[in-house]
């Protein structure tokens, strides 16, 4: 009876995973407030300055894969197919 359940704890680890990519993906969106308040407060005239497009360059991309991620349909799990065995043994010679 046990083996019944596998393919529900599975499924239930697709969905545990979608949960949490939408969590990152809500968390980055909190972070990009965190930089553009940085980016505020930076002084663009100091002798050292940080790239805060090319950062929110990237926390868009990152949150632009997890988007397409979650968008994108899950399909189904489809068994591979299996030749069908021939009910031919027999050969007749003409």
């Amino acid at each position: 009876m046990s083996f019944l359940s596998i393919p529900q704890v599975s499924l239930a680890d697709v969905w545990a995973e979608r949960e949490a990519l939408a969590k990152i993906k809500s968390e980055l969106s909190a972070l990009e407030a965190l930089v553009m308040t940085a980016k505020m407060k930076s002084n663009s005239e100091d002798r050292t300055t940080f790239d805060y497009e090319v950062l929110l360059a990237d926390l868009r991309k990152v949150q632009s894969g997890i988007s397409h991620h979650l968008t994108v349909p899950m399909e189904p799990v489809v068994p591979s197919s299996i030749d069908a065995l021939s009910s031919y043994y027999t050969e007749h010679q003409k």
